[in-house]
């Protein structure tokens, strides 16, 4: 199987998982989310303190455990969010990195094929100075030029230099153009020296800003071959290398079919570098192998500190991948041979890694050594191995996934039983049970206080009573409807005499006197009803239980507010209780229902259907011929019938009836006592009626319940849909 169709193979199966792992990004950012919400929780209840102590600590410790995991979190988001930009890359990539002067440039080019013009060498200072990319490709040669855009260059670039010397960084680009801060002495810091070197380089930057600004968000531009050294080359005053990104140069490798590889030039690994992990931040999502190039001395050699932090800085940018499974260090082979001493040291004493890199020896200059120990060699690693790197790549990422999910499930579990709504439920029934029975003994005590301020009020009540009927009856004496004289004429000539005439005046003088009285006596009758009402919801009912009424509510018309209560009653579940509210709603007790059956008899002086009224106002010498004059003594006649019966009914009223009003208004009190507390299976009514309703009768109390049952299941939900979410990330690993 060639090479090529290798690749092509690899990157399908790449391609392939690249939808899963999005998948697996978004499940891991709302993960987050989550994690991010039970500290936002755990905040708002440190704040607001509405809630016992112990749950302010249990809330606080999860916080805690999720802040740590949610870090954990974040960390393998990126590392998967890499793993998905490595799959969906069209190419195969094998990064060459190596300090200046190492024979780097002298490998890439016998690999590609290209030249000194393409790929500069120099013995003096390092040549490259920006990333270069080498892809086969048939056809004319060409290389397209990408620009770092002016956002990118200022946060990716620059700022790496700022942060570095500790510097304030600038907001703008164009701020860059102003004078940079001085670098303070401290001959006490370990890295002097590097940040004299990073603050030199930064100052050169500075220096030529004005040069390469304007190449700055260029769109890409495609040149020739010959014209790259303008854009990658550093040193002799040049600066345009430092607004591009990337060179991608397109070329037919010399030896093989390599359509999908990519050698990815990785210049800038020097210790003095101030954006060093920048340029090999394309580690961790663009490069599948790195060739790291040494040249031994000759005069002695070893793998030494600046070896050790390129290592590192290779090493960190993909941990989840060994490093013997895609490092290669290349030993420089001279010539002549005369570092072979050396070469070989350096093979059997391989730098003390955690993992140790592959170890290859040729001659970079020898185009056959190249290919047969280097080239060739990377390639059936990647041949053989790239598959299942990728899988271990994957199962790394998963472990780590299972540890979190683990991990947060033994915290979640553990304090999923305190939220439990039934410990505060347990609290609410004992407190509720405790508020009923002492509503219970108030409703009771209160509505026998009231029957017993009712048996003492009897005899004032009386004596109001005959007072009121005495003012009433004295009311009615004035302006009797009694026609004048000439009107009872007229009526003796219309009606042919003066017994027709007299019975109409008669029935008259009853009527009005009986809604005279019903009109004066029912008010204060209803007076005193809503007065007993009244007393009857200020004294036993809760005012927070009327505080659940409209507030447009007339409070004035007491049976308005009862007609209310009973709506807040279940008329199933609260029968009699009901019908409690209702015979108090029905009670009437009025002139007509309680008195005028009996006022009745006393008005027999104005009936029509005896004729001894009649004969009585009726003058004996009455006759046609003096109507006049006997109209005038009819009209004092019936005025004495009609001020007679006035007497005999307030007679009626003040003596027989004086007691009526206020038993009857006692027994009202009386019978409500007996419905709302008497009643076999009334208590349990009204439990079954205030429990639902009992935050609102009893908000005081019951707020702080109420509030922290809310938080207790709010709590419960979030640790159930965040363990759930995370056992949803954790099955969307098996890619």
């Amino acid at each position: 199987m060639s090479v090529r169709t290798v690749i092509a193979e690899v990157l399908n199966k790449r391609h392939n998982k690249v939808y899963s792992l999005e998948k697996v990004r978004k499940g891991l950012a709302e993960l987050e989310m989550h994690l991010e919400n039970l500290q936002f929780m755990a905040r708002q209840v440190a704040q607001e303190g509405v809630v016992q102590e112990e749950f302010a600590g249990i809330s606080a410790e999860i916080a805690k455990n999720a802040q740590g995991l949610q870090e954990e979190v974040a960390q393998l988001n990126i590392s998967v969010s890499n793993l998905a930009k490595r799959f969906s890359k069209p190419t195969v990539n094998v990064g060459v990195a190596g300090k200046a002067r190492q024979g780097k440039s002298t490998l890439l080019q016998k690999i590609s094929g290209l030249s000194n013009t393409e790929i500069p060498t120099s013995d003096e200072l390092p040549c490259t100075g920006t990333k270069s990319k080498i892809f086969h490709a048939e056809g004319t040669p060409y290389a397209r030029i990408d620009f770092y855009a002016k956002e990118e260059f200022l946060k990716e670039i620059l700022y790496s230099y700022f942060d570095k010397l500790n510097f304030p960084k600038p907001v703008l680009l164009e701020d860059f153009k102003r004078p940079l801060p001085e670098l303070a002495e401290n001959p006490y810091s370990k890295d002097r020296n590097l940040e004299k070197a990073v603050y030199e380089k930064l100052k050169f930057i500075h220096k030529m800003f004005p040069s390469f600004l304007d190449l700055l968000s260029r769109p890409s531009e495609t040149v020739d071959l010959q014209y790259i050294p303008e854009y990658v080359i550093q040193g002799g005053g040049r600066a345009k290398y430092l607004a591009v990104k990337t060179a991608n140069i397109y070329t037919k490798f010399p030896n093989h079919d390599v359509t999908g590889l990519c050698l990815v030039d990785l210049p800038g690994l020097e210790a003095a570098q101030g954006h060093e992990k920048k340029l090999v931040s394309s580690l961790e999502y663009e490069v599948d192998a790195v060739i790291l190039v040494k040249l031994p001395s000759a005069q002695g050699t070893q793998y030494d500190v600046d070896d050790y932090k390129v290592i590192d800085l290779i090493n960190h940018s993909v941990k989840e991948v060994a490093l013997a499974n895609w490092l290669f260090i290349v030993l420089n082979q001279l010539d002549d041979e005369s570092n072979e001493k050396q070469v070989q040291l350096l093979k059997y004493h391989p730098p003390q890694t955690y993992s140790t890199p592959n170890i290859l020896i040729a001659n970079c200059k020898d185009l056959a050594a190249v290919e047969e120990k280097v080239f060739a060699v990377v390639l059936r690693h990647i041949e053989h191995n790239l598959e299942s790197i990728d899988r271990q790549y994957i199962n790394t990422l998963a472990q780590q996934m299972d540890h979190i999910f683990s991990t947060l499930s033994d915290i979640l579990k553990s304090h999923r039983g305190f939220f439990n709504a039934d410990r505060t439920e347990m609290g609410m029934e004992t407190e509720y049970s405790d508020l009923f029975t002492q509503f219970q003994e108030e409703l009771t005590i209160g509505l026998e206080d009231l029957v017993s301020d009712g048996q003492q009020a009897l005899t004032a009540f009386d004596e109001e009573f005959k007072q009121h009927v005495e003012e009433v009856c004295e009311a009615a004496t004035q302006r009797p409807p009694i026609p004048d004289s000439a009107e009872l004429a007229k009526q003796f000539k219309l009606r042919g005499g003066w017994p027709e005439a007299i019975q109409p005046q008669l029935n008259h003088l009853r009527a009005h006197l009986t809604q005279h009285l019903a009109a004066h006596l029912d008010v204060f009758l209803q007076t005193k009803i809503d007065g007993v009402l009244k007393e009857l919801l200020r004294r036993i009912f809760p005012a927070s239980l009327l505080n659940l009424l409209p507030k447009n509510l007339d409070s004035a018309d007491p049976k308005m507010v009862v007609r209310e209560l009973q709506k807040l009653l279940d008329k199933t579940e609260q029968g009699k209780l009901y019908e409690s509210f209702e015979y108090i709603l029905k009670f009437n007790f009025s002139y007509h229902s309680h008195f005028h059956y009996r006022v009745r008899r006393e008005m027999g002086a104005l009936d029509t259907y005896s004729s001894a009224s009649t004969s009585e106002i009726i003058p004996q010498d009455a006759s046609r011929e003096n109507v006049k004059e006997k109209a005038e003594e009819i009209g004092r006649g019936l005025e004495n019938l009609y001020q007679q019966t006035i007497y005999r009914v307030k007679k009626k009223l003040t003596e027989e009836m004086q007691a009526d009003p206020a038993n009857a208004i006692f027994a009202l009190i009386e019978e409500i006592k007996d419905r709302l507390i008497r009643t076999k299976g009334i208590e349990r009514e009204w439990r079954k009626f205030l429990y639902p309703i009992r935050s609102q009768v009893w908000a005081e109390t019951f707020s702080h319940f109420e509030r922290e049952m809310g938080l207790r299941k709010q709590w419960l939900n979030a640790l159930d849909d965040t363990l759930r979410w995370a056992q949803t990330v954790k099955g969307e690993f098996g890619i």
